[in-house]
């Protein structure tokens, strides 16, 4: 049984705001991993920022024409908790704090993208990739509160292999639809 096929129409609506949370994704990866001997400031800005970024990209993401509108609510939901944790984040830089908010954030949007799937991915087909991104939230944010004790180093390195995980996989997604959307519009992204 062959995978259907995302119309080129679809796939030109929601491939740049998927390229772009797959960037934000890798940034705040790359900085993860390369910035020695991080602090509570490190992670507390880098998080946030991470958070808000993405959090505009999901919106775009569905805001195209064509995503369903029960499934705007949800995900409108999920960069809205994205905002507020990083607002909290930037505001209030404790490690212990900002451990909390991630998880929160992680855990919500995670939980809302898997509602998102089981829910819509027959009326959008772009949505047959949230259930990846969502567990990935999901397990970020089980990993973040499971280390709460930890310091700030170890707690960006947390949650910066699960960003590393959704990183990977949103760059393949962005990149299948950049594929599908071909027939619709021959310079997307050039």
């Amino acid at each position: 049984m062959s995978a259907a096929k995302i119309p080129a129409a679809i796939a030109a609506e929601v491939a740049t705001p998927v390229m772009g949370r797959a960037i934000t994704a890798a940034v705040f990866a790359v900085v993860s991993i390369f910035w020695p001997n991080a602090n509570a400031q490190v992670l507390a800005y880098g998080l946030a920022a991470f958070m808000v970024v993405s959090a505009k990209f999901i919106w775009d993401y569905v805001k195209a024409p064509s995503v369903p509108q029960p499934a705007r609510g949800l995900y409108g939901i999920a960069a809205l908790v994205m905002i507020l944790s990083g607002l909290t984040m930037a505001l209030m830089p404790q490690v212990l704090v900002v451990g909390i908010a991630a998880s929160a954030a992680f855990i919500v949007a995670g939980l809302l993208e898997i509602v998102v799937f089981f829910r819509h991915r027959e009326a959008f087909l772009p949505f047959r990739d949230q259930l990846v991104t969502g567990f990935v939230g999901l397990g970020t944010g089980a990993a973040l509160l499971m280390g709460l004790h930890l310091d700030a180093h170890a707690l960006l390195g947390l949650a910066g292999g699960g960003v590393i995980i959704l990183a990977v996989f949103e760059l393949i997604s962005a990149f299948g639809l950049r594929h599908d959307a071909k027939e619709e519009q021959a310079r997307l992204w050039r």
